[in-house]
C-alpha cells in the first residue's frame, strides 16, 4: 500500500511539472514577420536573455522591422539583418544595451541572437542561425533570446547567392547600407530578400492575439473591401555589427551610387 502511494505521488509530481512547462510555453511572446520569401513566427524567450528579448520587442512595437534587408545571408551559416533607412528609426542604431549574462545555451539551428562588435554593443542587428554553430555563442553579446518556430521554408529560400559580407566575401557593405540606404542594396544586390513587417501577435501581459480582429471589425473590413472593389571558411569568424557613424556625419560620408 505504501509503495502504491509513493508511485501515485511521483506520477502526480510529474503531471504537475509537465503542466507547468506547458503553461510557461503558452506564455511566451510571439512575433509574426512577413518577408519577401514568406512568413516567419518567432518565439521570444525572456529567460534566455532578458535585455535582448526586451529590446527586440521594443523594436517590433516601434515598427522598426519594415523594409529591412537580409543583407548577410550565407548557406549553412546564418542570415544577418537590422539596418533601417527610415530617419525616424535610425536613432535605435546608436542606442546600445548592456550584455546579458551568457548562459552558454549555444547557437543552435533557428535561434535568434543579436550581432555585436564588442562588449555592450547590441542595438538593432540580429542573426538567425541556419544550422548549429558551435563556434558561436561564446562572446558576451552572443546570447540567443528567441527561436523561429514557423517558417523553415522561408529561411531555406532566402537568397544566398551573394555570399558573405566584406571582408569575408563580396556581399553588401554594412557602412554603405547605413550611408546610402536600401537603394544601395537594390542597385547592386537586387536579389536580396527583405523583411516587409513584423508585429507582436501574442503578448502574455494582455493575453490576446493581436493579429485577429474582433468579429464586428472583421465584418466591417469585409464590407469595406466589397465596396472598394465594387559555410565557407571565412564564415567561421565572429558575427559582428559595424557601428554606424553619428547621424551628424552620415551626410558627409555618403558615397555616390
Amino acid at each position: 500500500m505504501y509503495l502504491l502511494v509513493q508511485i501515485l505521488s511521483f506520477a502526480l509530481i510529474i503531471s504537475v511539472s509537465c503542466g507547468a512547462n506547458e503553461d510557461s510555453k503558452e506564455d511566451l511572446p510571439l512575433v509574426h514577420c512577413e518577408t519577401t520569401k514568406g512568413p516567419l513566427t518567432i518565439e521570444v524567450h525572456k529567460d534566455w536573455s532578458p535585455l535582448g528579448a526586451e529590446r527586440f520587442l521594443d523594436l517590433v512595437q516601434d515598427n522598426f522591422f519594415t523594409d529591412i534587408a537580409f543583407f548577410r545571408c550565407v548557406e549553412r551559416f546564418l542570415t544577418q539583418f537590422g539596418i533601417s533607412e527610415n530617419p525616424e528609426k535610425k536613432h535605435w542604431h546608436n542606442e546600445n544595451i548592456p550584455d546579458d549574462p551568457n548562459l552558454h545555451l549555444g547557437i543552435r539551428k533557428n535561434v535568434v541572437s543579436f550581432a555585436g562588435g564588442g562588449a555592450n554593443t547590441r542595438s538593432t542587428q540580429l542573426f538567425i542561425a541556419f544550422e548549429d554553430l558551435d563556434f558561436l555563442g561564446k562572446e558576451p553579446w552572443e546570447t540567443p533570446f528567441a527561436m523561429v518556430i514557423e517558417g523553415e521554408s522561408t529561411l531555406k529560400y532566402l537568397y544566398k547567392g551573394y555570399g558573405d559580407i566584406p571582408p569575408f566575401g563580396r556581399g553588401p557593405d554594412q557602412q554603405k547600407i547605413h550611408n546610402q540606404g536600401n537603394a544601395y542594396i537594390r542597385r547592386n544586390f537586387p536579389k536580396i530578400d527583405f523583411i516587409n513587417s513584423c508585429e507582436l501577435v501574442y503578448s502574455p501581459k494582455e493575453k490576446i492575439i493581436a493579429s485577429e480582429p474582433e468579429p464586428e471589425q472583421e465584418q466591417e473590413e469585409v464590407q469595406q473591401e466589397g465596396e472598394e472593389t465594387n559555410v565557407e571558411e571565412s564564415t567561421k569568424e565572429e558575427v559582428s555589427e559595424e557601428q554606424p557613424p553619428p547621424e551628424s556625419q552620415e551626410e558627409a560620408e555618403k558615397e555616390e551610387f
